[in-house]
């Protein structure tokens, strides 16, 4: 059964105001185990998950590319990071965010905290795509190993796959959870809940997409971190999604769209935390809620990523053209096929993309160069040498965009106008 508990919180004298000084009372929310959890979906909602699989599987075989599965891979799984982070606050430039991982691939500081944290949920969502590749059990091991990926290159490396051992809240005052607006269960409880949602992500109770949104939720509700558990909950989608079959190629950058939806996403997560019997109607209704919008952002994603394909597609189209003849696999045709999800390079990060010598990949560097393809920069005080792709920049730049003013979005969000707010 899950409940709400008030709890008594002790004065710490810490805050610059009284009110933060002071002690008080907090509710604390204790939810339910997944285990063995079954219930009734709506028709509708049966019918929404299997279009969100058909889209993410369709996503996945789509039309003839003039760039490699791996330069669109990276393009999406770069947009899905670059999403996940914005939503917990974290953005940069799509330039500054390139030229950070310039310096760091070249072993120099960036100096750049904020773009170094996005790396590293880049980083993070790699290794969840990866970790969706493997035949091992996922346990709680797993989602610590990729916490600790994701907090690695943030202000405090350290809390990198730590369950945290003191009470944390969402909202309200940076001092005592008194006015937050969601508190998770008490740290004494996590590990026991971990352990319930790690043994739910290994199997196979239900279909990939239901399963990855009661995964992320739950996660979500447990909040097992300091901090990072947004992006490590989102990571877990893709790890979930990849491990099930539906995402062997391509990630759907889902996050982007729950970056815009951010009503709709809160919304869900709040429904999906009920009170009352396990196998109440309470506990079933608040799971379809998220579920619908998780569904159907899950679809809009897929409908990003084909626009993101089809942009990347003509791009990489004109760039031959502007080429002429280009010898098939060569080290030209290689570099070409990748650029998409590498928006800034070096000679030796281009060459251990494209699996030539430094000196060849030089040289298809200079015929990008020559053709205003690539544009090259110098990075840090020691005028560092890199090359950007300035239309793969400008791509991220339009994500940017939609990322900071979701009201100019050209599409509804379907659930804005089915879930109505909360009273």
């Amino acid at each position: 059964m899950a409940f709400f508990e008030t709890l008594p919180w002790q004065p710490s004298f810490e805050g610059l105001s009284r009110k933060d000084r002071m002690g008080g009372v907090y509710r604390a929310y204790f939810p339910d185990a997944l285990a063995g959890w079954e219930f009734d979906l709506p028709a509708d909602l049966v019918a929404d998950i299997s279009d969100a699989e058909r889209e993410v599987l369709s996503l996945q075989s789509g039309g003839a590319l003039h760039v490699s599965l791996e330069g669109m891979a990276r393009f999406l799984l770069r947009a899905e990071s670059v999403s996940s982070s914005h939503i917990e606050g974290l953005s940069a430039a799509a330039r500054r965010l390139a030229r950070a991982e310039a310096a760091l691939d070249g072993g120099r500081d960036p100096s750049d905290q904020a773009a170094c944290e996005i790396l590293g949920n880049i980083r993070a969502m790699e290794r969840a795509v990866a970790l969706g590749t493997q035949t091992k059990r996922l346990t709680v091991d797993t989602l610590l190993e990729l916490h600790r990926e994701l907090m690695q290159r943030s202000v405090k490396p350290e809390i990198g796959g730590v369950v945290r051992s003191t009470q944390n809240w969402i909202g309200g005052s940076s001092y005592n959870p008194c006015t937050a607006e969601f508190v998770p269960p008490p740290p004494e409880e996590v590990p026991g809940l971990l352990e319930d949602l790690m043994h739910y992500v290994d199997g196979d109770t239900h279909s990939p997409v239901l399963q990855a949104a009661i995964a992320h939720a739950q996660l979500e509700t447990i909040h097992p971190f300091a901090d990072g558990n947004g992006r490590a909950g989102r990571a877990l989608i893709h790890v979930i999604l990849r491990r099930r079959g539906l995402t062997p190629q391509f990630v759907p950058p889902v996050s982007l769209v729950l970056a815009t939806w951010s009503r709709d996403y809160i919304d869900g997560l709040t429904r999906f935390r009920h009170g009352g019997p396990s196998d109440g109607a309470q506990r079933a209704q608040g799971a379809q809620a998220w579920i619908r919008t998780f569904s159907a952002a899950l679809r809009r994603s897929c409908q990003d990523a084909n626009a993101f394909r089809d942009e990347i597609t003509v791009m990489v189209e004109q760039w031959r053209e502007r080429l002429g003849s280009v010898r098939k696999d060569s080290g030209l045709d290689r570099l070409l096929r990748v650029l998409p999800g590498l928006p800034i390079l070096t000679r030796a990060t281009g060459a251990a993309h494209i699996g030539r010598t430094p000196r060849r990949t030089g040289d298809a560097i200079d015929t990008l160069l020559d053709a205003g393809i690539l544009v090259q920069r110098n990075v840090g005080r020691e005028r560092y040498r890199v090359f950007e792709v300035p239309e793969v920049l400008d791509l991220f730049t339009s994500l940017e965009r939609r990322l900071a003013s979701p009201e100019g979005d050209t599409f509804a969000s379907p659930v804005t106008r089915r879930v109505p707010d909360r009273p």
